[in-house]
């Protein structure tokens, strides 16, 4: 009698190597999980050996479909949210240096635009000073030609010369003030004697000059700028010479500037001293400088009447050596000069700059220093803190690969003792064995034949119930082992356009024999117009086969009168499906673990179908999610799922209108 034992018998020998498979792998938790291939499993997949991955299912393969991808690992989320945390922590210290460093550059520049401005104004102050001393040197050489013109030697007017040639003579080898030469002039302007006699020779006539017009006119002391584009720097001291309200001549001293001491004092690589006229005619130095020729320098002396003021300008267009030129320019009192110092404004500048750029260096350094040991530092704990969460990771998931090697254990069992227990069955009645004793009070006795019994069933009738038996406890398995595998491998979705106002009636419908068979009532509301999705159709029947499944069971165990309602609706754009039953509900303490693989309430579950139909919902871009708004309904008290889909574009459009 080979037949039935002959078909089962392979069946459980594979079951008893699975069993085996998953209590040997779940004893060897203490080695790394990324180091365990077991022969007969594919690398990188948790179906432990001697489990068959070649099950046919429909959640798995159909014709043309490629096989599913290996499954990724898991993201590190908890390093992840340490790097979140290094990356805030950096961001917000880089911040605050960066404000930081901002308001030390605001400090600094301002201090840099103070000290420049301090630069100016120091520069301003010494030409103004440099302009008083030189006014002062030239009121000395008034007076004295005054001094001169006033003795009663000098008079013109006795046509004798002899008086003031020994008075020029002497006054001018016991004087230094005028180290070029002095003279008489006439009326006419004419040279009538000079000392000494090579300075101006006799003759020589200024009459036609507007300088000494003006001294004739005006009758008053002049200081007058003799050639100011020749190489010296000689200034005529002119005093006129009258007598009896009579204009007789004029008396002449010369000065030159360039003798003796600079009048900026010593020439720097900074500043260059300039004294020019009101029309911007150089007169000091000797040599004047480049720039003097150009339009801008001209420019500066647009305005003929000077002020007796200090004045600052710079010359933005006016450039020597390619560098601009800072101005200070001061009028000398009593005279038609304008005594300036001309700057170079980045040598003037030059040590703020620097100083700007030192103290920018030195809190950019004092910023960033810390920012990098605290980098190196985030650097160093993130390794350390993956390392540590790996490892944890790796202990957890020994932890619940050992779960779930229990669970498996213990389908695979109750299902093989099932099928041991109607193999045996059936054994026994192909074989027709001989009739057991029974135990009396006389001791044991033939038992009475099957038929003889009153109410006993036909052999035929037990073998066809035996038979339905093993086929359940079988498709049992065979739907515990395809959802296993289907968690385990990924889903993939074939999309097709599916109207779920027929759909879902049609899922019910199957279930309708199972709930009038524990006196259970199942109420279906769906609208009237059709609801479009695009779905897997063989997905989501198992979807909603379980969520209709797990709400008829709770409700018996939780319910006198069983009720289950499974609601179509669509709102937001999105198809919903919600479940809902009378009984218990959720514990609290189940609820943040609900759609975790391995965990249920029910003493006979394995606790996949609430993790695979989360899996398959958010493969088609939906969810399904646990309403926490319990006891709004009093008719179903209990839990309540709903399951969101897509609306297809059709369907979008027609429920926006």
């Amino acid at each position: 009698m080979r037949g039935p034992a002959a078909a089962l018998g392979p069946l459980r020998v594979a079951s008893a190597r699975a069993i085996e498979g998953v209590l040997a792998l779940a004893r060897r938790r203490s080695a790394p999980a990324a180091a365990v291939v077991r022969p007969g499993a594919r690398p990188g997949s948790d179906v432990p050996s001697g489990i068959p991955t070649h099950v046919p299912s429909p959640l798995l393969k159909r014709p043309g479909a490629s096989p599913p991808a290996p499954p990724r690992p898991a993201p590190n989320a908890l390093a992840a949210a340490h790097a979140r945390f290094a990356r805030a922590a950096l961001t917000i210290y880089l911040a605050t240096a960066a404000v930081s460093v901002a308001l030390l550059f605001i400090a600094q520049v301002t201090d840099k635009v103070h000290e420049e401005e301090q630069i100016r104004k120091t520069l301003l102050l010494e030409t103004d000073l440099l302009a008083r001393s030189l006014s002062q040197r030239l009121d000395v050489l008034v007076s004295e030609i005054r001094r001169l013109s006033e003795r009663s030697e000098v008079d013109l007017r006795d046509q004798d010369l002899a008086p003031e040639k020994s008075l020029l003579q002497l006054s001018h080898e016991q004087s230094t003030l005028f180290n070029v030469g002095v003279a008489i002039l006439d009326k006419r302007g004419e040279v009538v004697w000079s000392e000494p006699e090579a300075f101006l020779p006799r003759g020589v006539s200024f009459g036609a000059d507007k300088w000494f017009g003006s001294v004739r006119t005006s009758r008053a002391f002049s200081i007058v700028p003799v050639q100011p584009d020749k190489p010296d720097s000689i200034l005529y001291v002119v005093s006129p010479l009258v007598k009896a309200q009579e204009f007789t001549g004029a008396l002449l001293g010369a000065v030159d500037l360039a003798r003796g001491a600079p009048l900026g004092g010593q020439p720097g690589a900074q500043t260059l001293t300039v004294l020019a006229t009101r029309d911007g005619a150089v007169v000091y130095p000797p040599t004047p400088p480049r720039f003097a020729s150009e339009p801008s320098w001209r420019a500066l002396f647009g305005e003929r009447q000077v002020e007796p003021s200090t004045t600052l300008a710079v010359l933005d267009g006016q450039v020597l050596d390619g560098q601009p030129r800072l101005i200070a320019r001061s009028p000398v009192s009593g005279t038609d000069l304008v005594f300036m110092t001309v700057g170079n404004q980045d040598a003037l500048f030059l040590d703020a700059h620097q100083r700007l750029r030192n103290r920018l260096i030195a809190g950019l350094a004092l910023a960033l220093t810390p920012a990098l040991l605290l980098l190196l530092l985030l650097r160093r704990s993130l390794k350390l803190f993956r390392k540590s969460e790996e490892d944890a990771v790796r202990e957890e998931r020994l932890r619940l690969l050992g779960e779930a090697a229990n669970s498996i254990a213990h389908e695979v069992k109750n299902a093989l003792n099932g099928l041991s227990m109607g193999l045996d069955l059936v054994v026994r009645t192909f074989s027709a064995p001989a009739m057991p004793a029974v135990f009396g009070l006389g001791g044991f006795s033939p038992a009475a034949p099957p038929s003889s019994r009153p109410g006993a069933k036909s052999p035929a009738e037990r073998r066809e119930r035996i038979v339905s038996e093993l086929r359940r406890e079988i498709q049992r398995l065979s739907e515990f082992t395809t959802e296993l595998m289907t968690f385990s491998r990924g889903v993939e979705p074939r999309l097709a356009r599916l109207d779920l106002a027929d759909f879902v009636p049609k899922v019910t419908g199957l279930l309708r024999e199972a709930t009038e068979e524990i006196g259970a009532e199942i109420d279906l509301v769906e609208p009237s117009e059709p609801v479009y999705v695009r779905a897997d159709g063989t997905l989501l029947h198992a979807v909603i086969s379980n969520l209709a499944g797990n709400a008829l069971d709770a409700a018996t165990a939780g319910a006198e009168a069983p009720r289950v309602e499974v609601r179509l609706d669509v709102r937001d754009g999105m198809a919903r499906v919600r479940v809902s039953d009378n009984g218990r509900g959720v514990s609290a303490s189940m609820r943040p673990r609900l759609f975790e693989p391995f965990q249920t309430e029910k003493p006979n579950g394995v606790g996949i179908g609430l993790a695979l139909a989360r899996k398959i919902a958010r493969a088609h871009g939906g969810d399904l999610v646990l309403d926490e708004a319990l006891g709004l309904r009093r008719a179903f008290p209990g839990a309540s799922f709903v399951l969101t889909l897509p609306l297809s574009s059709e369907a979008a459009e027609t429920e926006e209108s």
